[in-house]
């Protein structure tokens, strides 16, 4: 009895990877980028980022992709309720990877510094691990966004240093 139990349960559970699987490989169709883009317009929260990502994510290309890290990006420097997207993470490899490959793209450059600054300084105790990988995806991508190799922040700018112009007095004319 105990014995078919188990083997319900492990036939269950295949299949909801192969159902998984089978979504991952879904082609993505031209009303599914329309919808995409809407669903991704909307994303407040980490639950309607992982909802718009679930529904979607044979579409994650091209300006649907950049929507996305959009608004992962707007979530990170928000930084609030963190933990809900580190137990998301930690639950699926494949979001977790999503994640990750979005804030290394060239379209988070410019928000790379602010991701790295509040992983390592606002993290929450309990997400010493999360916010590591978050800090190094966002270092790795490049001292371009600011990230120097030391892991130091470095300013984007640097201010104009402007010396004053010197000038030689000139001799007076001669008179003729």
């Amino acid at each position: 009895m105990m014995k078919n139990r188990l083997i319900q349960i492990l036939i269950l559970v295949t299949s909801f990877a192969w159902i998984d699987a089978l979504a991952a490989d879904k082609p993505c169709a031209r009303a599914d980028i329309g919808n995409a883009q809407r669903a991704i317009d909307k994303i407040v929260s980490w639950s309607q980022l992982r909802k718009a990502w679930s529904d979607y994510r044979q579409c994650d290309t091209g300006d649907v992709a950049d929507q996305y890290t959009d608004a992962l990006l707007r979530l990170m420097v928000d930084w609030k309720n963190v933990d809900e997207l580190a137990s998301a993470t930690s639950k699926d490899p494949d979001y977790k990877a999503f994640v990750l490959d979005h804030l290394k793209s060239p379209a988070a450059k410019d928000d790379q510094p602010t991701v790295y600054s509040r992983a390592k300084k606002d993290c929450p105790k309990s997400l010493d691990a999360f916010c590591a990988e978050v800090a190094e995806a966002v270092k790795g991508a490049g001292t371009s966004a600011g990230v120097a190799k030391g892991g130091e922040l470095e300013p984007l700018m640097t201010p104009l240093q402007i010396q004053p112009i010197q000038t030689i007095p000139s001799k007076p004319a001669d008179k003729k």
